[in-house]
Parts: C-alpha cells; structure tokens; sequence
C-alpha cells in the first residue's frame, strides 16, 4: 500500500505501508506537523481560511496508492497520551466501545430476552390497567416497549476492575486495560471491515517499556490477522522493543525536511559494510537494536550531547553518511574510563 500524507502545502510523508510503520529521525518538527494535520483530517471538517494557507485550497490531501481519501473513507485512530487511550474504552458516541455496545443489539441472546423483557411489560400493562378501571372508567394505563436503545441510553452503567478492586476508568493502570483496547481494536476492525490506521506519537510517553512492548507485539498480530490495520509509529526517541528484520524497511526516517524509508535488511547490511570504517561484526539481534537506539538521532540539526556506546556512535556516523545527513552532535569524553573500584563496585565484587 502506498501512502502520501500532507504535512504542509505540498509537502509530503511518502512510504510503502505494510503493517507496523516507525517513523523516526532527528525531525521531530516534521513529525509534529505529520500528526497535527492527521488530527486536523480526522474531524472531517472543511478548512478555515488561515488553515489553507497552511495546507492550500485543496486542503489536507492523504492518498493511498496514488488516490486521495476522505475522512469517511478510511478509519483513523490517534494516540498521543493516556487520554487519548482511555476515550476508546468510555461509553461516548463514536468511540469503539459505542459501536461495539449498539452491535449487540442484532445478537440473538439480547433480541430474545428483550422480547421476554417485553412479555412481562405487556403483563405489568394488564395489571395496571385493571388497578386504573377499579377507579376510573375512561382512563387506562400504556406502558412503552422496551428497546435495546432505550437501555443503552438510560440504564448502562460500566464497571472497571483492576486486581478485582473497582475504579473508574480515569484511575485504571494501562497496563491493566491494555489487552481490552486490543480486543476491542480487533473486533471493530473484523465487524467494520474498513481499512484502519492506528498512529501513536512517543508511545515512552504515557506507557512503560514492558508494556508497550506487549501492546506493539499485540497490534503486529491484529494486522496479520485482519490484513486491514496498519500501524504508525512516530517517535522522537529509543523504543526498546523487540524488531526483526522486515521491521528495517518498514522504517522510515524523517531528517532535515525530507523522509527516507530504507531498504530491506540484507541490502542496508551491504551498505553499511562498504562504509564502516573497520571489519563490519555484528550478530543481527545486536545490530537491529544499535540502529534502533540511533536512528532518533539521525539529522538533528542542533548541537546535543548524546550518551551511546563508542559502537553507537560510530554506526550513528556511518548512517549519517550512508543517508547525506547533517549530524554533528557533540560526543562526551571518550577517554574517560572508570576506575577499578568503579568497575568493582558495579560487578558487586
């Protein structure tokens, strides 16, 4: 699937999109703006006019394999912070929780005992109507059929457990509802059928490593398994999560106002091979986790001090030249070394 999506007028983020995405690179502006219009595409509405000065007459133009779409044509979800997780799980019209509570209402189980719901109804109407004639002769009680929106609207109530200990759901721990957004995910997706993308900017920010760790591992299956979601990770820095080799091409860096989105493995590995500066040795495992803890860094403009190890750094230069961008930062003082006690003292000797 190719995707172009407008950051600013005439500027796009173009990527091959199977799957997971990550969006990396020292452009965090690019980034910024990437997911401000994204937000700005989803309400649906048309541009005010400083808005299209920004973006021009045709407004925020996202295309999928060469064809602009509409907001209506494609499902998008954001999450930037833990709000913006919670507000799927709460009972609000829109949100997959909403759709997913009016779905039931086609279930055999619910159609049947509404019906049952509404012969006690009809009974409870006979008995008042015989209380209302023992006392008026012109006047009889009608009692409305239940429906399963009238419940919905007046009678549902959600309960939030964590360790069997209700909360409401603005107090529960993510990790604790993490699994209900993924099932919830998959099952709107499976009834919807429609084309989904899931962007999530600097995930570090409102969810700890193990657990986004398990929740990235959960939406790579949901988009094995339905083939319709696709999702997009933006991040300004080091995710410390579990790659493999497919993930390198499905990587794209943003840097210095222009985006790269890199080859497969084998072909990336030849590269960095003619420009390393010594014999190239790394074990795979090893080398997809160094490039992902320097891949935030590539083109940040700015001077910065970064804290990596020495084969790190030189991988971070060798990319750097390998991509023809700008990356200077400054590098704390290699020849410092720890003493013996040090070293002794954090080998508990």
């Amino acid at each position: 699937m190719e995707v172009a999506v407008e950051y600013e007028y005439g500027q796009y983020l173009e990527c091959e999109a199977n799957g997971m995405i990550y969006i990396l690179g020292g452009d965090e502006q690019v980034k910024w703006k990437l997911y401000r219009g994204l937000k700005r595409f989803v309400t649906g509405k048309l541009l005010n006019e400083i808005e299209e000065h920004v973006y021009g007459d045709d407004g925020i133009v996202i295309k999928i394999d060469g064809k602009p779409v509409k907001a209506k044509d494609i499902r998008i979800l954001l999450l930037d912070n833990r709000e913006s997780f919670l507000e799927q799980l709460r009972y609000t019209k829109g949100s997959m929780l909403f759709q997913y509570s009016e779905s039931l209402q086609e279930n055999f189980s619910v159609v049947r005992k509404i019906d049952e719901i509404n012969d006690e109804v009809l009974r409870l109407e006979l008995i008042l109507q015989e209380l209302y004639a023992e006392v008026f002769t012109s006047m009889r009680p009608l009692l409305k059929a239940v429906t399963y929106a009238d419940l919905l609207k007046s009678s549902l109530g959600l309960a939030y457990f964590e360790n069997e200990k209700e909360y409401p759901l603005e107090m529960m721990d993510v990790a604790t509802i993490v699994d209900d957004y993924c099932d919830l995910l998959q099952q709107h997706i499976l009834a919807n059928q429609k084309l989904t993308w899931l962007w999530i900017k600097n995930p570090k920010a409102f969810m700890s490593q193990p657990i986004l760790i398990k929740f990235t591992q959960r939406l790579r299956k949901i988009c094995e398994d339905t083939g319709l979601l696709h999702v997009f990770i933006l991040s300004d820095e080091c995710l410390e999560i579990t790659y493999n080799q497919e993930d390198l091409s499905n990587t794209v860096l943003v840097y210095q106002n222009q985006n790269q989105q890199l080859p497969d493995f084998e072909t990336f590995v030849n590269s960095l091979e003619r420009y390393y500066p010594d014999r190239f040795v790394f074990k795979q495992a090893e080398l997809l986790k160094s490039l992902y803890r320097i891949f935030p860094y590539i083109g940040r403009e700015s001077q910065f001090e970064i804290y990596l190890n020495p084969k790190d750094m030189i991988l971070l230069k060798v990319v750097s030249k390998l991509l023809e961008a700008n990356c200077e930062p400054k590098y704390p003082d290699l020849e410092v070394h720890l003493t013996n006690l040090e070293k002794k003292f954090l080998q508990n000797e």
